[in-house]
């Protein structure tokens, strides 16, 4: 492992801590002196960046495995939602959050990377839309909470959570009346498993 990497692992390890995202902290949490962190980001501006590009992609790793080869839009929603549900997730999750003053730039970071996968690229009738928004929200919630640990599901309960999300992504049948592409069956493995 890289110091870089270190660094980005300690700051990750001060997030889930609950944490305020400071040089100092972080250094500690590496096991660097605070010169030797500056060595490799010399600002927090720099370091936070850093850190959601890191966390982002993460993300991206593994919205890949649930997705599978050439997705379709609609099959990079799902893998959101698969993702956001069944992924081991955390405070670290929430990184793009982790300095007020440099919020818009981590959000557009954040959003430059996943937005492809969240289903606003996706052509549909505006009730269909509303469908795939809906389960985008859903799957934002179980982020958020299980990020900030508001609400402990059992296993079941996430997987009905789940079935329920992904039922709103089946797309509309086509005219010979057989489904979308996309109306296979829930699963919450990643592509491949």
């Amino acid at each position: 492992m890289t110091t870089r990497d270190a660094i980005l692992d300690g700051a990750l390890e001060v997030l889930r801590c609950g944490d305020p995202l400071t040089l100092d902290a972080v250094a500690s949490r590496a096991g660097l002196t605070k010169p030797g962190l500056v060595h490799h980001f010399r600002t927090k501006e720099v370091l936070a960046v850093a850190v959601v590009e890191h966390v982002a992609l993460r993300w991206l790793d593994g919205l890949r495995r649930y997705a599978g080869e050439s997705p379709s839009p609609v099959e990079r929603l799902r893998a959101y939602i698969r993702y956001t549900m069944t992924e081991d997730i955390d405070a670290s999750d929430l990184a793009l959050l982790a300095d007020a003053k440099l919020s818009v730039q981590l959000v557009a970071l954040w959003d430059s990377t996943l937005s492809p996968w969240i289903g606003e690229v996706i052509d549909a009738s505006p009730a269909d839309r509303a469908r795939y928004r809906a389960a985008r929200l859903a799957a934002d919630g179980a982020w958020f909470d299980r990020a900030l640990g508001v609400v402990s599901f059992s296993h079941d309960d996430l997987a009905d959570v789940l079935e329920v999300a992904l039922s709103l992504t089946v797309e509309p049948q086509s005219p010979g009346g057989e489904p979308g592409p996309s109306a296979a069956p829930p699963s919450d493995r990643p592509a491949g498993s």
